[in-house]
């Protein structure tokens, strides 16, 4: 009897403390899913904000997925939202926001410190997807995906990789990304969602230093980088053959380095890269089963000098995506003022061996 007592006073405990929470219900709120930040374009103004509400639809067929834009400029994100709550009739909700878009232009003017609002928020999902919309974040939040069964599918299943598996997707999580921003040795990069004509278009990336956009990425770049970061398992690769080309699709991607000081010569990364597919397409005519060394060859080759030349491109240009000062720190020790320089004396003269493995199954159904 004590026990059931002390349930019940502890029931009316919490409903007397729930009483004045500000608990709102489900058909009360609207779900911010998607949130866009972009520079105003009023002087007096720093930011504009963005916010892509989901409207509840009957069905889910391709017309019910229904969103309200709203958009506000403020000289603060909170300040933002605060006026933003003034332009609807029900409590936001940012619970569901998986999606944020920084726009571009701000970025370059503001990079990326901006950062203190959405990790502060209790309520906003630390493993939300993180990107830079091109021509602005409004622009992308504003795409209208005819096919979409519910607001922002398109961008989640292409960054969560449970749609489209494309190798030229660079996905990163809000809290990696603040990671990234602390992390010594560990430089931030976003994909780039460009928005036209009612679709979105995601095939190349762009690098950060600690603050600012210093790098873009092509696509082919962009593509190199996920073989490296072993990111993806699904891959089209070309290789020159013989004055022509042939196309491998790879299925399975392995990827390792590690970073070797030799006291008697210079300091060098030592990665390993193992792909496994099969001869898609070829402008050779017909391929022969017995020639698949000369093809792995081939493709091994054109892979390696291009991994090799985006590695010294990122080099030169002091960015360092792939980790590797990190994991220089990780395997020396002092302070970590002492490591750091240390480091960053290395870095400037530091070399590069690939060797890139290939294993070709077969050289398609065409024989």
């Amino acid at each position: 009897m004590k026990k059931w007592l002390i349930i019940l006073l502890l029931l009316c405990l919490f409903l007397c403390l729930c009483g004045g929470c500000g608990f709102k219900d489900i058909d009360k709120r609207f779900f911010v899913v998607s949130i866009g930040i972009d520079k105003s374009e009023k002087k007096d103004m720093k930011y504009r904000i963005s916010l892509k509400l989901a409207v509840p639809g009957s069905s889910l067929d391709y017309s019910s997925a229904q969103y309200e834009l709203i958009t506000q400029d403020a000289n603060s994100i909170t300040e933002g939202v605060r006026l933003l709550k003034s332009k609807v009739d029900k409590e936001l909700d940012f619970g569901h926001a998986k999606i944020i878009i920084f726009g571009y232009s701000f970025l370059k003017e503001n990079g990326i410190n901006e950062l203190d609002w959405l990790n502060r928020r209790r309520d906003i999902q630390l493993v939300s997807w993180v990107a830079v919309g091109q021509p602005s974040a409004e622009a992308v939040l504003g795409t209208k995906i005819s096919h979409e069964r519910m607001p922002g599918n398109s961008l989640l299943l292409s960054f969560g990789k449970t749609g489209v598996e494309s190798g030229y997707v660079v996905s990163e999580y809000l809290f990696n990304f603040y990671r990234k921003k602390k992390e010594l040795g560990l430089d931030p990069i976003l994909p780039i969602v460009e928005s036209a004509n009612n679709h979105f278009t995601i095939n190349t990336a762009v690098v950060f230093d600690k603050k600012n956009p210093r790098l873009t990425l092509n696509p082919s770049e962009t593509r190199l980088f996920n073989i490296m970061k072993a990111s993806i398992n699904k891959v089209e690769i070309g290789a020159p053959y013989q004055g022509s080309k042939f196309f491998v699709s790879v299925d399975n991607i392995n990827s390792n380095y590690h970073i070797r000081t030799p006291k008697n010569g210079p300091a060098y990364v030592d990665m390993h890269i193992k792909m496994r597919g099969v001869i898609e397409e070829s402008a050779l005519g017909s391929l022969e089963i017995e020639h698949l060394p000369q093809y792995e060859a081939a493709i091994c080759q054109h892979i390696q000098e291009k991994i090799v030349l985006l590695l010294k491109k990122l080099r030169d240009n002091k960015l360092d995506p792939l980790a590797f000062g990190l994991k220089y720190r990780s395997h020396h020790f002092g302070t970590v003022e002492e490591e750091w320089r240390t480091w960053q004396a290395l870095y400037p003269e530091l070399e590069f061996r690939v060797g890139v493995e290939m294993k070709l199954e077969g050289v398609g159904v065409i024989k």
